[in-house]
Parts: structure tokens; C-alpha cells; sequence
């Protein structure tokens, strides 16, 4: 009698454990937290020269989620923090639409539309953004994390170079011209091994570009190196500036 009675009890404290356990999962999924994807973006319309004509652009910042996915789309709401001291965008040079996180999805985006403006041409602004709580998302930032987007229309250095130099080498404006006339490109929208369907990529719109397909344009533009060096044997390419300015230029 007192054996069953012990076994109904540890059935019993059983029972409250796992119940303890579904309410604790259930308080997590209805405090889900949203996040950055990334933390940085630069953005130039050197890359984008068509979109001068138009007059602007649309970036789409990625957005991730804790918590579980659930089936209803749920809205991120983002705001520049205008009183930081590195946000030196001025009001015409941005607008902020609301993101959204798609039903049954742990990533979305929230967009972020960029203007053209000729004091772009000779100078570099920062815009300096964080997410905002709201119902669907009362949790944001799990790192404390803002955003970051330079926004020129002068050559600049790509967000995504560090990815880069492991092909390219060291970077300086002068150089990354060179690798764009080279390639025909506008960009180098290179992020992580498979390109869009990598898993581990953070904006698959934009960081399109394959681990073979960099590779390859790598090769390209050695060839088109050696070539230039072949001909200037006495004033092989150099960059013009930055860091290495001075310097010849090499690759890995």
C-alpha cells in the first residue's frame, strides 16, 4: 500500500514537473525578441547609378527573431536615433517603413529607403538606427545591438570587404575601382559560401554572390594585375590611398 502510494506521488510531482516545463516554453514563445541581422551597412550610389535618375533607394535591413515561429505576420517598427552623436544624416537623406517578421518565419527585413542628394558626392553620412518595442515584439536587440548605414555616393569601402580580402587583399578606393572595371561589376555582393541559399547568410537578397563565383573573379582580376604589371615594370599598381597607400597593390 505505501509502495503504491509513493508511486502515485512521484506521478503526481511528475505531472507538475512537465507542466512547470510547458508553461515555462509557453511564457517564452509569447515574449519573442527581435534583432538585427547584421549591425552594419554601407551603402553608396556610386554601386546603384541608376537609381540617382530615380532619386532614391530601398535597403532592406535583415531582421531575426527568438522565441518560435508562429502563424500571423508580426510587425517590427525601427527609429533613427537622431540625438547620437555618430548619426550625422539630415532628415531628407532617409525615410523609415515597418518591417515585418512573414508568418511561420524566424527572419524578415524592415525597409529602410535612402534619397539621393548631391551633398552625397563629396562627403559620407552615417544613419544610425535601432528597433523599437511593440506588441509583437516587446523584446528587442538581445545584444543591445543599433544599426548602421554609411550612405555616400562616392566609392567607398563595401560592408562586406573583411569577407573580401581574403581574395582581394588589402582594400583602398583606387584598388576597388580597378577590380570593378575589371569585372564589369558594380559590386561584389560576396557573403558566405552559397551565396543566397547559404543558410548562415544574413540577406540573401543582397549577398547573392557564390564562393565559386568570387573565386573566379578573383582569378580574373590577377590576370588583369599581372597584365598591367607586365607593362609598367618600372611602376607597378599601387593604391592611391588609404592604409596602404603608396604601396603595390598584391593579392592573397
Amino acid at each position: 500500500m505505501k509502495f503504491n502510494i509513493f508511486i502515485g506521488c512521484l506521478a503526481v510531482v511528475a505531472v507538475l514537473v512537465a507542466s512547470c516545463e510547458h508553461e515555462g516554453v509557453t511564457m517564452y514563445e509569447e515574449s519573442p525578441t527581435v534583432y538585427f541581422g547584421e549591425s552594419y551597412r554601407s551603402y553608396t550610389f556610386v554601386e546603384n547609378m541608376d537609381r540617382i535618375k530615380i532619386g532614391f533607394d530601398t535597403i532592406k535591413l535583415p531582421l531575426q527573431i527568438s522565441g518560435s515561429a508562429v502563424n500571423r505576420v508580426r510587425e517590427v517598427v525601427m527609429e533613427a536615433l537622431l540625438d547620437d552623436t555618430l548619426h550625422t544624416a539630415g532628415a531628407d537623406m532617409f525615410s523609415i517603413a515597418k518591417g515585418s517578421i512573414e508568418a511561420n518565419e524566424y527572419k524578415g527585413y524592415i525597409p529602410l529607403r535612402v534619397n539621393y542628394s548631391s551633398a552625397l558626392d563629396d562627403s559620407v553620412y552615417q544613419i544610425r538606427l535601432h528597433l523599437v518595442p511593440n506588441k509583437d515584439f516587446p523584446g528587442v536587440d538581445l545584444s543591445d545591438y543599433s544599426f548602421t548605414v554609411s550612405l555616400t555616393n562616392k566609392l567607398t569601402e563595401p560592408s562586406n570587404w573583411s569577407r573580401l580580402r581574403r581574395y582581394f587583399g588589402p582594400y583602398s578606393n583606387s584598388w576597388y575601382r580597378f577590380i570593378l572595371e575589371t569585372t564589369g561589376l558594380t559590386s561584389i555582393p560576396y557573403w558566405s559560401t552559397n551565396g543566397s541559399s547559404d543558410k548562415n547568410n544574413p540577406d540573401p537578397e543582397k549577398w547573392t554572390m557564390t564562393l565559386y563565383e568570387v573565386k573566379a573573379y578573383a582569378a580574373m582580376v590577377k590576370v588583369a594585375l599581372d597584365d598591367y604589371n607586365r607593362k609598367h615594370p618600372q611602376d607597378p599598381l599601387k593604391h592611391e590611398d588609404g592604409d596602404e597607400k603608396g604601396k603595390p597593390v598584391t593579392m592573397p
